[in-house]
């Protein structure tokens, strides 16, 4: 896990940083655009893990032929009590909610169980841009807030509930107040490590449960309607329920 002196540095360099560049001309200008999500969020995240990368200690995962791994579980590793501590940079406009990708519940799952890792942070830097413009920073270990994620074993990825989290997290976090300014927010631990896997194993049973009775209702789906074309191949084409409409 990071320590909290760590976390509270990274705390207080994103949010100043941010609170420095939301101001200046060329930013408002991306921010003011149709798709203003779309165009923040990538641009934020390089330019955060860009501001980590320059002032901890970090690593990036490669693959075996020695190149950056664009899907790693992490956007940056920082180095935290003893061990290298996965961080997933996520960026927005605060107020818009979705339930956005944050890794591979596998993936993790077989890292925390080979002792690869004891956290998995999101370092969220969300803006407000109506009204006081200012960013909002917050650094939480996603195993702390299993309450808010969903999980679906089609796609595979554990994914975020924006607005059930956001909604509490206030009540939840720790407040930090930064030299020279502003707040950072970020959660303590609430659980022990082994009550966390737990959760996520069932999370994951749970998904496959759901996703092989879903399959197995489809397939039921068809059949009945295979035996309905087996027995009546003389019916005639019925596009009715297509709800086509001329040109």
């Amino acid at each position: 896990m990071l320590d909290p002196e760590i976390a509270q540095r990274i705390l207080a360099l994103t949010t100043v940083y941010w609170e420095t560049q939301i101001k200046n001309p060329g930013f408002m200008e991306l921010a003011t655009g149709k798709e203003i999500g779309q165009e923040i969020a990538p641009y934020v995240d390089r330019q955060t893990t860009k501001l980590i990368a320059d002032n901890f200690p970090t690593a990036r995962q490669h693959s075996p032929g020695g190149k950056i791994m664009s899907r790693s579980m992490g956007d940056i590793w920082v180095f935290s009590n003893g061990i290298y501590n996965p961080i997933n940079v996520k960026a927005g406009e605060a107020g818009k909610n979705g339930q956005p990708n944050m890794v591979s519940l596998k993936k993790l799952l077989r890292a925390l169980l080979l002792h690869q890792l004891d956290s998995y942070y999101l370092l969220i830097v969300k803006m407000v841009l109506k009204g006081d413009i200012r960013p909002v920073v917050y650094l939480v270990d996603i195993l702390d807030q299993l309450d808010y994620v969903t999980y679906d074993s089609g796609p595979g990825q554990i994914m975020l509930k924006e607005r059930q989290f956001y909604q509490t997290i206030e009540d939840k976090v720790k407040t930090i107040q930064l030299d020279p300014g502003g707040t950072g927010i970020f959660t303590t631990p609430t659980l022990p490590l082994d009550d966390k896997i737990a959760k996520l194993f069932e999370m994951l049973k749970d998904a496959d449960r759901r996703l092989l009775a879903n399959r197995n209702r489809v397939r039921a789906d068809i059949e009945e309607m295979e035996a309905t074309y087996s027995a009546g191949r003389e019916n005639p084409m019925n596009q009715s329920a297509l709800n086509l409409k001329p040109d």
